[in-house]
């Protein structure tokens, strides 16, 4: 059902439609289609979305929230957050700073997790690819180095919480290549290749 202006059969301009499942809309049409700003709710009364529709689908900028609370301000395409934006828990809180391909991080852009570590790096389809760091809580590096499908590989540097360390290569997310380990003042405790996180040979 539709409240608003009509031309030729077709909504144009500021109205507000109600959908079959009680979520409604109000804002700015053309050719019957929701295109410019306006606000979708759910049946409810809580807002869904509110930001900018190209052809009924969200397009440029925009706030969706879920019924849970969690919400994203960002940059939208074809109904699916693409560009650079911002998801966040329902207190306020960040989840995820930065860029985004068709609803999935991609890009460079920063993830906080519920314990306080955060990722700050490079994303394809939503996991970590490419060059990243990785932090403890309180700011410190924990891993430094390349990616590939949310896993450590490549070459990289991780720093264990008693100050310990290891500097090589990496495979599926453990030691695996050449690598050493370092105490904390910096002298070798062990070097030579690894196989899944195991020293091989002397």
């Amino acid at each position: 059902m539709c409240d608003g202006e009509f031309i030729n059969g077709h909504f144009e301009g500021k109205g507000k439609y109600i959908y079959e499942d009680g979520e409604y809309y109000i804002g700015e049409f053309k050719g019957s289609l929701r295109n410019g700003n306006g606000i979708l709710y759910y049946s409810n009364g809580n807002i869904k979305y509110e930001g900018e529709f190209v052809n009924d689908k969200y397009e440029g900028r925009g706030k969706s929230i879920n019924e849970n609370g969690v919400y994203y301000i960002g940059q939208w395409k074809n109904g699916l957050r693409n560009g650079k934006g911002t998801n966040y828990y329902s207190n306020g809180k960040i989840i995820y700073n930065g860029e985004f391909v068709n609803d999935l991080f991609e890009g460079k852009g920063k993830f906080i997790f519920d314990d306080g570590e955060y990722y700050i790096g490079h994303w394809k389809n939503g996991l970590y690819h490419g060059k990243g760091i990785e932090y403890f809580s309180n700011g410190n590096i924990k891993y430094d180095g390349e990616c590939i499908d949310g896993k450590r590989e490549g070459k990289g540097k991780y720093i264990y919480e008693d100050g310990t360390y290891y500097i090589g290569y990496w495979k599926n997310g453990l030691f695996h290549g050449k690598g050493i380990l370092y105490y904390s003042n910096g002298s070798i405790m062990c070097k030579g290749k690894f196989y899944n996180n195991k020293l091989i040979g002397k």
